[in-house]
């Protein structure tokens, strides 16, 4: 009451001071008994907002440190699930029958250097010279004795790390495949690795190979070195190591460098406001603390908490210990610690979150308490008023008829000020207040208004903005991922032609020189009837007549088999279309069959379906202007849709029809799956919509597919479907590009 008779005074103007006054001393005796009431209540408030805060601190932090442990976990995940692939890819590259010659292959791409060691560039080359983007080095130690086994081992390691190293590459800056024979294949985009390293280098006793051994890892899982800083590229990096066996026999390994930069970056600055993370591996190493970076530089990584003399950080590592993960109290510090375990390296990531905090936010609720039990004085207060003497309730009464219009908007009050005591004051005050009230709400609504426009405005932007973004994300994606097929595809194409063409060339030669050799045999028969019994002999044993006629065969087969590689690396071809990216005529047929040819695999029979029909209906189409590796890319998307529509079918058929039709081509693929509900197909071209399951799908193919044909051919994309009759996607596209 007391901040309210001030409040009007402050917008009255100056009256006589009265001298005594019935409310002043009614409010004086009130208060001293209802504020002891207000301050226990506050007290119990604040603790009781305490336990409160604790719980929902509790919750919070068990959801924060997981989700942050998931986040900081990917890289390393990845990692390991990139070497185990490689490791997989090795082996069946091993157990796969070849026509490649490894063994020649190892001796055609090595030289020996003066020091004994046998490396993968001739010495007298300039290592600047050496193509690091595209090829890997390797090192041959001089006393490895690499026989035909081992260089098969070695090249098919080599050409998978030559093959996706540089893809790898973007998240990763190194991939290595080593042997227990001290051979090593690293590819390091920049930094030719094999190339500038000494002789004499016993890579067996290193870290990064010795931990994945079999003394070292008899369980064969991927191992994690320690936390290092390279001296090629001075960052700071931690190697993960998968051991690859054939049986029982130990191959090598495969191996990855992850940069820490963004990892330790961001563990010490991404926090929770007030607190700080921290990361140390089971052994007690720390690797990341905002107080003890510099030492950690220092060390090497090999910084130890127990040699520190910091009795917190050693209670935080021993309670991580104790329970792993979850959020736990740290009693000795008024703290709590979130812990989770990182996946790969298994290292601990700890958040410290000092109760202090928890007090901060008890005392503004405590406040509120105390703010609010104050109101409810003035209003035990103003109650009062009601058993005051008659010349003050009228008043009263008046006034807080007026209050009550106050607060459903009515403005227009005129109170009495004829009185010249307190209740006059304060009818005068309020009259002033109801004035300024009234301007200043109108004020308000004017600028609420303004502000509301203006949120409309720029929701609508923002909205159109993210729309946008996605649209780009997804291009880009999609952009990426494609490039990155079509450069494997040619790559595979081109490393596959050049064997295949001198094998296919050399045929016809060796035909000739065969049935040359028959007929001279059989000249030899003629005029040499009475053949020595020895070559009799012999002749019976390989049946000569047999052989002529077989060995025939075999040559006409292999002819037949070297032709249809031909035509496959053609088709492999004409699907990238790598110099292709501008706006040419091409022949659509030529791209259909290519992008089915690549998508062959798809096709066979799985354990859900029998393999899947193509039916061709081409019509006669003139070549069409466009951008062939990007239309490749929308029938690719397409067709991988109509797969994914009959993995259930008991009798799958895709059906292809081509027509022109004026100065339109139309294409239609259609399948015979289980059709789309109205729904479905209202979003099938929105970008990210799927109806896969969670990690099956991106819901980014038909969306690409639409942006091609539409906004870079001009053309046209819809769809035909109905619930259990299959779909029907349609593309129109112009004869010419405007």
């Amino acid at each position: 009451m007391l901040k309210l008779l001030s409040l009007f005074q402050k917008f009255s103007p100056k009256l006589p001071t009265v001298k005594t006054s019935l409310t002043r001393k009614t409010l004086r005796n009130m208060t001293l008994r209802v504020a002891g009431v207000i301050l226990i209540s506050t007290s119990v408030s604040y603790f009781h907002v305490i336990s409160n805060l604790e719980v929902q601190t509790k919750k919070q932090l068990e959801k924060y440190i997981t989700e942050r442990g998931q986040r900081e976990s990917i890289s390393f995940k990845l990692a390991e699930d990139n070497l185990t692939f490689l490791k997989q890819q090795i082996l069946e590259k091993l157990q796969q029958p070849s026509s490649r010659d490894l063994a020649a292959e190892f001796d055609r791409l090595h030289f020996r250097w003066s020091d004994g060691t046998f490396r993968n560039a001739p010495q007298t080359q300039p290592i600047a010279a050496f193509d690091t983007a595209q090829y890997p080095t390797s090192f041959i130690s001089r006393d490895a004795q690499m026989d035909a086994t081992l260089k098969r081992v070695f090249m098919a390691g080599y050409n998978l790390v030559q093959a996706y190293g540089p893809a790898w590459s973007v998240r990763f800056p190194d991939t290595y495949f080593n042997t227990p024979e001290k051979n090593s294949v690293f590819y390091w985009k920049d930094v030719p690795l094999n190339l500038i390293g000494p002789s004499d280098f016993d890579l067996t006793k290193q870290e990064f190979f010795y931990i994945a051994d079999p003394t070292h890892n008899p369980t064969r899982k991927p191992a994690w070195t320690g936390v290092y800083r390279d001296p090629n590229a001075q960052i700071w990096m931690v190697s993960v190591i998968v051991p690859v066996y054939d049986g029982d026999r130990f191959l090598g390994t495969t191996g990855h460098d992850i940069i820490l930069t963004d990892l330790l970056e961001q563990t010490i600055k991404n926090r929770l406001p007030g607190t700080y993370n921290l990361i140390f591996r089971a052994d007690g190493r720390l690797i990341a603390h905002p107080d003890y970076m510099d030492k950690i530089q220092q060390a090497q990584g090999q910084l130890k908490i127990t040699n520190l003399n910091d009795s917190h950080l050693q209670t935080i590592w021993q309670l991580a210990q104790n329970s792993h993960t979850g959020v736990v109290e740290n009693a000795q510090h008024h703290e709590f610690l979130a812990i989770t375990q990182l996946t790969g390296p298994n290292w601990y990531f700890v958040t410290v979150y000092p109760k202090s905090l928890l007090s901060g936010a008890a005392f503004d609720t405590a406040r509120f308490v105390l703010i609010t039990g104050a109101l409810a004085l003035l209003i035990e207060v103003i109650l009062l008023f009601s058993v005051l003497q008659k010349q003050v309730a009228k008043p009263l009464q008046s006034l807080t008829f007026a209050s009550e219009q106050l607060t459903i908007g009515n403005f227009e009050i005129n109170l009495d000020v004829t009185r010249q005591d307190e209740l006059g004051q304060l009818a005068n005050s309020f009259n002033s207040m109801t004035s300024q009230l009234k301007s200043s709400f109108m004020q308000l609504e004017q600028a609420n208004a303004e502000l509301e426009q203006r949120v409309t405005e720029r929701t609508i932007e923002l909205q159109n903005t993210v729309q946008e973004l996605h649209r780009t994300q997804a291009q880009m994606v999609q952009s990426e991922k494609m490039s990155a097929l079509g450069q494997m595809v040619a790559g595979v194409a081109h490393e596959i032609n050049n064997p295949i063409n001198f094998i296919h060339g050399n045929l016809n030669y060796v035909t000739n020189y065969t049935q040359d050799l028959l007929e001279l045999i059989e000249l030899y028969e003629q005029y040499f009837l009475n053949l020595p019994p020895k070559i009799e002999e012999r002749r019976a044993e390989i049946d000569l007549d047999f052989l002529a006629e077989d060995l025939t065969k075999i040559l006409q087969s292999m002819a037949n088999g070297t032709g249809r590689v031909r035509e496959i690396v053609l088709s492999l071809r004409n699907f990238s279309r790598l110099d292709e990216a501008d706006c040419k005529t091409v022949n659509l047929h030529e791209g259909i069959d290519s992008t089915i040819l690549f998508l062959q695999h798809r096709l066979n029979t799985t354990n859900q379906r029998p393999d899947i029909s193509i039916v061709k209906d081409y019509g006669i189409l003139p070549l069409v202007e466009c951008y062939a590796g990007e239309l490749n890319q929308a029938l690719m998307n397409v067709l991988v849709n109509a797969i994914d529509a009959l993995e259930a079918s008991s009798a799958p058929t895709i059906t292809i029809r081509t027509q022109a039709v004026e100065s339109v081509v139309m294409i239609t693929i259609a399948d015979n799956g289980i059709g789309m509900s109205g729904e479905v197909k209202s979003r099938i071209f929105d970008p990210f919509f799927t109806t896969k399951p969670v990690g099956k799908g991106t819901g980014l193919g038909l969306f690409i597919s639409y942006q091609i044909i539409t906004q870079r051919h001009y053309g046209k994309l819809y769809c035909n479907s109905v619930v259990g009759e299959g779909s029907e996607l349609c593309i129109e596209i112009p004869l010419k590009q405007m």
